[in-house]
């Protein structure tokens, strides 16, 4: 059987931060796919770097007509960037029962899991796994999926299971995100001169704006949805001057919004107020909008299915992932070994008693799901 922990070791030893190519790591997983048909989706990013995404799937075949697959097992192959590390993020590091190392709980110990858990299964059993590039900066790799895959069209799944961490417990579903960027333009000169126009000059009235509907969102439980902790949208922003000395005029200055928000929330009033400021200070403003929130209701047969295999109560919560995008294929929950709160942050790590759990519980997943409706 696929050791699960020294797979995940190996993937962690590879960089596939977001803003490099994620070919190395699709290619170690992929040498794992022996006995599946895979798919290789490439793609090349607004950058210029070249991308991978993996579907693979081994079954039951039909030469003739699309039939319905099993289970999806998916996950995705980029990390956030090494920001605050004070040793190497690359070399995985077992002690006191964890794993420590960039991407070992989002999400390369649970990718390592899935597929222990998949090519263990029997090979009359459907199984289907989705890797992505991208998830960590704008998901594209899971729309260039969604858009191209042949193999998912002619094999689609019952139902998705996303392996982002979440303490083993059923996510039926999460937020979503707006991004807004909003740019002044200055002039940029010594400040010493008079000649300078300071960008900052238009930002800080936008700011200000910011500042209070920031607040609003927090303080008016009419905006509120209980079922969420915190219960409140988070409107974050960060500003951008793009290296300018105290003794420049700013000849950029840019901020940057990333607004979350649930099913039962309408957003369109905070794209408005928004946008409105932007016209009034005179900004440019770019609105990036990911699918709509996904949250299945507790007596859909998938959350039911996941809230009896964890044991636990299925649940919502405030994080991303791509079950906005997937729930369009088939219905989606997240459930993941480790937790997020030791993702995205120096010697991130994943319980290593979690992660070998994990590898039976997706098994016990793909023998159920082929019980499930099909999508």
């Amino acid at each position: 059987m696929l050791d699960p922990i020294r797979l995940a070791q190996d993937l962690i030893r590879i960089d596939s931060r977001s803003f490099v190519s994620n070919l190395p790591v699709a290619d170690r997983i992929q040498r794992e796919l022996g006995g599946f048909e895979v798919e290789v989706l490439d793609y090349t990013d607004a950058k210029g770097v070249p991308k991978r995404n993996l579907v693979a799937y081994r079954g039951p075949k039909s030469s003739s007509a699309p039939q319905p697959g099993g289970l999806l097992l998916a996950g995705h192959l980029d990390t956030v960037p090494d920001t605050g590390w004070t040793r190497s993020a690359f070399e995985p590091r077992i002690a006191d029962g964890t794993l420590a190392g960039l991407g070992s709980a989002d999400m390369k110990g649970p990718i390592a899991a899935m597929l222990a858990a998949g090519i263990a299964a029997p090979a009359t059993l459907p199984v289907t796994f989705l890797f992505t590039a991208d998830e960590e900066a704008g998901k594209q790799g899971v729309r260039e999926v969604l858009k191209r895959s042949e193999l998912l069209r002619r094999h689609k799944p019952r139902a998705i299971v996303i392996g982002e961490p979440t303490g083993l417990r059923c996510l039926r579903g999460h937020r979503v995100d707006i991004q807004f960027t909003a740019d002044a333009e200055g002039v940029q000169a010594h400040s010493s001169t008079g000649e300078g126009v300071n960008a900052n000059l238009a930002l800080i009235p936008f700011l200000a704006d910011m500042r209070e509907l920031h607040f609003t969102l927090r303080r008016e439980p009419r905006y509120h949805d209980p079922l969420y902790t915190p219960p409140f949208c988070d409107l974050n922003f960060v500003v951008d001057n793009y290296g300018a000395a105290s003794n420049m005029t700013v000849g950029k200055a840019t901020c940057r919004i990333k607004f979350r928000y649930s099913k039962a929330f309408d957003p369109e009033w905070v794209v408005e107020a928004v946008q409105a400021s932007a016209r009034r200070n005179g900004l440019s403003l770019s609105v990036v909008r990911e699918a709509s929130p996904p949250e299945l209701p507790l007596e859909h047969p998938l959350v039911r299915l996941g809230a009896r295999l964890s044991g636990q109560p299925a649940a919502v919560a405030g994080l991303g992932t791509e079950a906005s995008e997937l729930k369009a294929l088939a219905p989606t929950i997240v459930i993941g070994p480790g937790r997020i709160e030791d993702a995205h942050k120096p010697d991130e790590r994943i319980d290593l008693a979690q992660l070998t759990a994990s590898v039976d519980l997706y098994r016990r997943f793909l023998e159920e799901a082929v019980e499930l409706p099909p999508a």
